[in-house]
């Protein structure tokens, strides 16, 4: 007599006792004999399904026994898997440890600070760039709106602050990133240090 989970593996359209044949190897026989039911009363079962509304032939009994093994299964047939219990808190660090964080800290620092004076430079000429962008039409027409030498300029510093903005945009986007990630790492080693 072959096993039904040998041909069959579990598969989301199996209803409860099939999914639970499939999962511990069983026959429908022995299904049947181990829920104290006949076979003919466990097929009639699975034939209606167990969707809402569907007749159940099982005795409350068998049921009950049914809905146990069927809490063994893994899942999806058997209940979610239970969240892993919350770790234990970290072990205190070693003196070395400490003082590897408290020096990694100091050089952080170390190089934020010329970060910081780049990305304000930066952040100068981008805002330059773009007053200057805004401002350069009025220059034209104020100064001389037909002068072939001034609308020469005028197209030349154009031409500065696009490229600035261009550069400087990403740039400064870098700069920002390096100075997150700088004080992402500052923040996890202070709360390592607390312990």
């Amino acid at each position: 007599m072959r096993k039904f989970s040998r041909h069959h593996p579990p598969s989301p359209y199996l209803n409860t006792s099939k999914a639970v044949q499939a999962g511990f190897g069983l026959t429908q026989q022995q299904l049947a004999y181990l829920l104290g039911v006949s076979r003919s009363t466990l097929t009639m079962d699975g034939q209606d399904g167990t969707g809402p509304g569907s007749i159940r032939y099982l005795p409350t009994a068998a049921e009950l026994r049914l809905v146990a093994l069927q809490q063994q299964l893994p899942a999806p047939y058997g209940p979610a898997p239970t969240p892993a219990a919350a770790t234990e808190a970290p072990a205190p660090l070693l003196p070395d440890e400490r003082e590897t964080l408290e020096l990694r800290q100091q050089k952080i620092a170390l190089e934020k600070y010329p970060l910081e004076k780049q990305l304000a430079r930066c952040q100068t000429r981008l805002a330059q760039a773009r007053l200057r962008q805004q401002a350069l039409p009025q220059l034209q027409a104020t100064l001389a709106p037909d002068d072939a030498f001034v609308a020469q300029v005028i197209d030349h510093l154009t031409q500065q602050a696009a490229q600035t903005l261009a550069y400087d945009s990403s740039t400064a986007q870098l700069l920002e990133l390096r100075l997150r990630l700088l004080d992402y790492e500052t923040a996890e080693i202070e709360r390592l240090l607390e312990n």
